[in-house]
């Protein structure tokens, strides 16, 4: 019975420090937890502008932007994508406004890291057991976040999903994105 009670503990003990043990190997466990906190005080906060800021400082916005636009990618215009971007940017503030209710919370704990070449994968959970998952890639100035899955929901595939479709059904006419994003 003795032997039995310290395995029971033994366990419990791990449990305990194995999140932490993940959080310090994972090479981005400060940048996560800096982002995620960052995005939950946008949910807080509730305004696409908390949103659109986060965004700007934390994530890969070209990247995002650029593979949103899928086949239609050869019809933006040098010329056009600065504008392009603020766009794209406002359009990820205001969409996440609207589903910030998914990952509202507080605490943010990392619970796996995988490690690739020049890009991570990031698992984490909150404090109310909703689980968010960050795909990173390394920059100059250290990670960005490549894309975000909230409920079953890949960002930056629900973009290009959004944005391909308004091309497609306006006969393939980038305009129509550009108008579709100002509204």
């Amino acid at each position: 019975m003795r032997g039995r009670w310290h395995v029971f503990l033994f366990i419990l003990f791990l449990g305990a420090i194995l999140p932490d043990a993940t959080a310090k190997a994972c090479p981005a466990s400060s940048f996560v937890t800096n982002a995620g906190n960052a995005f939950l005080g946008a949910a807080r906060v509730h305004t696409a502008s908390a949103f659109s800021g986060v965004t700007s400082r934390y994530t890969d916005l070209r990247g995002i932007s650029m593979f949103a636009l899928g086949p239609h990618r050869a019809r933006l215009s040098k010329s056009r994508e600065a504008e392009y971007l603020a766009l794209t940017r406002g359009f990820i503030g205001r969409f996440m406004m609207k589903h910030s209710a998914r990952f509202s919370g507080s605490g943010m704990q990392i619970k796996d890291c995988v490690v690739s070449s020049n890009a991570l994968t990031v698992s984490t959970r909150l404090s109310n057991g909703k689980k968010i998952i960050f795909r990173l890639q390394r920059s100059k100035r250290g990670f960005l976040v490549r894309d975000v899955n909230v409920s079953s929901v890949w960002l930056a595939q629900q973009l290009r999903s959004t944005f391909v479709g308004v091309i497609n059904r306006n006969g393939g006419d980038i305009n129509a994105l550009f108008a579709y994003l100002r509204k």
